[in-house]
């Protein structure tokens, strides 16, 4: 009679909860990299909650990636057990003088980066402080000139709606002008 292999022996559940104690350090040493970025990179609470949300998603993927291809698909409380005693362990142990190091490694990085990028930003200051009047004096005579195209008609009333002279009020016809001119 054959019985399918659906249980695991002792042996076998006690190798995969150590297993799962390893996965638990591998996590913690990808949750130190997230911390490390947090130290050179200043963040707001918004990015950091982000960071968390996509750590524990890393987190949820790598069990059930786990429990598929080392426990026949049957997931256990225990395995989830094992990897936060393996996170505590690890992040107990080399949790803080990783992030330092770390942290000294992103430093250089970025150091070297902005090494490399210091001639492109030179020459684009440049060219920006020397053609920067010169592009705001062209906006200038840009909304100048839509400004005077765009002006409808009827808004410039001066130029051919109630044309008077300083003599005459509005309303006044040209004789009446005269009349008021002569009287005096």
């Amino acid at each position: 009679m054959l019985i399918p292999d659906t249980y695991l022996t002792v042996h076998e559940e006690l190798i995969l909860f150590l297993g799962s104690v390893l996965l638990g350090c591998a996590l913690e040493l990808i949750f130190d990299i997230f911390r490390s970025l947090r130290v050179i990179i200043p963040h707001k609470a918004a990015a950091n909650a982000i960071e968390d949300i996509i750590f524990i998603m890393i987190w949820a993927g790598s069990i059930a990636c786990f429990t598929s291809v080392f426990a026949k698909g049957y997931l256990r409380i225990f395995y989830i057990a094992g990897s936060i005693l393996g996170f505590v362990l690890c992040k107990l142990t080399v949790g803080d003088p990783l992030v330092r190091l770390l942290s000294m490694i992103w430093r250089f990085i970025l150091r070297f980066i902005r090494w490399i990028f210091t001639p492109a930003i030179k020459i684009y200051t440049w060219i920006y402080n020397r053609y920067v009047q010169k592009i705001v004096n062209n906006a200038k005579i840009r909304k100048c000139i839509k400004n005077i195209w765009s002006a409808p008609l009827i808004a410039v009333r001066k130029m051919l709606y109630n044309i008077f002279n300083n003599r005459r009020k509005m309303g006044e016809t040209k004789g009446d002008s005269e009349k008021k001119e002569s009287k005096t």
